[in-house]
């Protein structure tokens, strides 16, 4: 077995990628809660072949963010492959390459869980990408088109057959994208059926809800993608959790607001001052919720210009009585 494979196994609770969130200040802050190994954001292959200059930005890596692994999105052998050794000479521990995304824009594209229905192309891509890059080749998918097309199964033995080092499902169809509550029964049928390691995804919002998953499939890792919007300790609440400890208590108040403020400083460094206070909002806006009266404190917030006005914000922000938040 691969070692950055073994590194997933041994990390349990994997921080997935996502597009638009997963950037370096958020993986440093994943990282700083016991987060083992994570991946980049999902990257558009056009943009490398491209070479466009934000899309190559999304492959930027720094000091602390290892080990690594690199998501690309494509439905075009020829620049799969062309991303692929350009992933290889960055340093990049595993290269994953997502037939599970949902997004209507990119199965419109015929990209993303669009590549499950083409199984054909599929392991043609995926055939080409392992002889290419040098490093190890996972494959995210989803369970199938719908539930009419549950080919997960097929799927998986032919990303197998191809060289794939190890294969992710959210055990979702497309059709259902985050709806209702995955099934994890196909996660446990894809482990019984391959004999390369097998990932779960979806709604891993808790440890409680990885050690389940974990139990009861006998996958080798969960990917954590929601659960960690503004709750980058879930990877320490799992550690602990896995590891038979107490449960961890609450975050304080005080604390989480040390955490915004250290995120934003991050994003500071490597986004910029106009994307960070862009981000931000979102970051923002999930790391407080829970909380009342956020819709009014959000409004508050579109009113900050600058690095300044955004640290007199946090410092302003204080919780009353019954779980209000004011500002």
């Amino acid at each position: 077995m691969y070692s950055a494979i073994k590194k997933i196994i041994e990390a349990k609770a994997v921080l997935s990628p996502m597009s638009g969130i997963t950037d370096i200040p958020f993986r440093l802050m994943a990282r700083k809660f016991a987060c083992r190994f994570a991946f980049t954001e999902m990257i558009d292959v056009n943009g490398i072949f491209y070479k466009n200059r934000k899309t190559f930005k999304l492959m930027d890596r720094v000091d602390g963010d290892a080990p690594l692994g690199v998501q690309f999105v494509g439905e075009d052998v020829e620049k799969m492959v062309f991303a692929a050794k350009i992933s290889a000479n960055r340093g990049f521990d595993v290269l994953d390459i997502n037939a599970g995304c949902p997004a209507r824009k990119v199965v419109k594209a015929d990209k993303g869980a669009a590549l499950m229905r083409e199984e054909k192309k599929f392991g043609k891509i995926v055939r080409a990408v392992v002889k290419a890059a040098g490093i190890p080749v996972t494959v995210k998918i989803r369970s199938g088109w719908n539930n009419d097309d549950l080919n997960y199964i097929k799927i998986g033995k032919i990303a197998e057959a191809e060289g794939a080092a190890a294969v992710c499902v959210h055990a979702r169809t497309k059709e259902k994208m985050y709806k209702g509550l995955p099934d994890h029964g196909i996660t446990l049928d894809l482990k019984r059926s391959l004999g390369i390691p097998v990932f779960a995804s979806g709604n891993i919002f808790t440890a409680r809800a990885a050690k389940e998953v974990l139990t009861q499939t006998g996958s080798d890792a969960v990917f954590v993608a929601r659960g960690a919007l503004g709750r980058p300790w879930i990877f320490d609440e799992i550690r602990k959790c896995l590891n038979g400890e107490d449960e961890a208590p609450s975050i304080e108040f005080k604390t989480l607001k040390d955490i915004i403020k250290e995120h934003f400083s991050l994003s500071l460094r490597y986004c910029g001052d106009c994307l960070t206070l862009k981000r931000m909002y979102k970051h923002l806006a999930w790391y407080l919720k829970g909380y009342k009266n956020l819709n009014e404190v959000m409004k508050e917030y579109r009113k900050v210009k600058d690095p300044k006005s955004f640290e007199a914000f946090v410092e302003r922000l204080y919780v009353e009585e019954k779980n209000h938040l004011r500002v």
